[in-house]
């Protein structure tokens, strides 16, 4: 019963944090000095539909926003913005009375944008809880893991913008390593699991990566359009195999993990096992889990590419060049990942299998 009462304490502790930290973001307007704006009144005007060459309709509308300051100088002081939206909202947004907007002033005030970071503190201090609650002991490892690599990310960034002669694959090669390394270590410690874990992923990442980037250039990039990468400003190649970099890494983590802690549960079990036993019962286990990964990594690309397809279809455009301009790296970039997700099972179940079949024999 006690253990009970403790755990509901922890839970209870937990949600009221997530709750008092996002309320805190009620009052935080005076830390801001960009002027930010409640909205009080909302008067529609005029609205008239709109129809595109394409025949895709859509509503046109203005509205008269009242809005009362709640920092700066200006703070309790009401104005009227104009606001024009289209109902589709996809550039442009109807605001709603209760919401608060950033403003900017030139020769007449202007909307920035809605403040957001109520719904922000709300998703990170919900998963900082749920780690918490869920992952005990190692939750703070499991967070300063993501705080590190949030600041070596930074840091990539930084390199590549401000040192235009140092390479960005150079960069996010390092920083694929740095990723690997700090998760690996703070969440499974030193230990030779660690190893194996860190070694099979670099191994799969670099292999998956080299394969994919060997084929491109055999083939001369035939059909494969860099340049329709979104919002580019430098070398559009570079940047292609940094990100791709970086999605191998977390698929190959993932799965290398997995398959290392099943042989090494199999070591607790029996440890005289011999190096066979260890490689096939990874290479089962491997199997599985190939599957299931390849398919998570196509859905999260469909995920993000949805929006583009059906604006560019509404558009009058054709399938092909609807899938070359949208969708062609991202298919391109999976079909890598995947690639360096089977080549994850067999070197995953070779070093596991070496070092644990090398463990008994040391032993005898």
């Amino acid at each position: 019963m006690s253990f009970s009462r403790s755990k509901l304490l922890k839970w209870a502790i937990l949600l009221l944090a997530v709750i008092g930290l996002t309320a805190l973001t009620h009052f935080d307007t005076v830390f801001y000095q960009t002027p930010i704006a409640q909205v009080v009144r909302v008067k529609e005007n005029d609205s008239h539909r709109t129809r595109d060459y394409f025949t895709n309709e859509d509503r046109s509308a203005t509205q008269q926003l009242t809005v009362k300051f709640l920092n700066t100088k200006r703070k309790n002081q009401k104005i009227t913005i104009s606001n024009q939206y289209v109902a589709s909202e996809v550039l442009t947004q109807k605001y709603r009375v209760g919401q608060r907007l950033l403003l900017s002033h030139k020769k007449w005030w202007g909307i920035i944008g809605q403040k957001r970071d109520t719904f922000l503190v709300f998703t990170i201090t919900l998963m900082l809880a749920l780690t918490i609650g869920l992952t005990k002991k190692i939750s703070l490892r499991i967070i300063g893991s993501l705080g590190l690599n949030f600041i070596f990310f930074i840091l990539a960034i930084l390199l590549d913008i401000n040192f235009e002669d140092a390479p960005a694959v150079f960069i996010f090669a390092i920083l694929t390593i740095v990723f690997a390394f700090i998760t690996l270590l703070l969440v499974l410690g030193r230990r030779k699991q660690f190893v194996i874990v860190f070694l099979s992923t670099i191994l799969s990442t670099a292999a998956g990566v080299g394969i994919g980037a060997i084929t491109i250039a055999v083939n001369h990039a035939s059909g494969i359009h860099f340049e329709y990468m979104d919002f580019i400003t430098q070398f559009p190649i570079p940047l292609f195999y940094s990100e791709l970099m970086i999605g191998v890494l977390g698929a190959a983590m993932d799965e290398s993990s997995d398959i290392t802690a099943m042989m090494f549960g199999m070591q607790r079990e029996r440890a005289d096992r011999s190096f066979g036993e260890y490689f096939v019962s990874g290479m089962r286990v491997g199997r599985d889990i190939v599957g299931s990964l390849t398919n998570v990594l196509f859905m999260v690309f469909i995920a993000n590419t949805l929006p583009m397809v059906f604006l560019y279809l509404r558009n009058g455009n054709t399938w092909s060049y609807t899938i070359d301009m949208t969708m062609m790296l991202g298919l391109l970039s999976t079909m890598i990942s995947a690639i360096g997700i089977v080549l994850t099972v067999p070197i995953t179940s070779w070093l596991s299998a070496s070092l644990l079949s090398a463990e008994k024999r040391l032993a005898r």
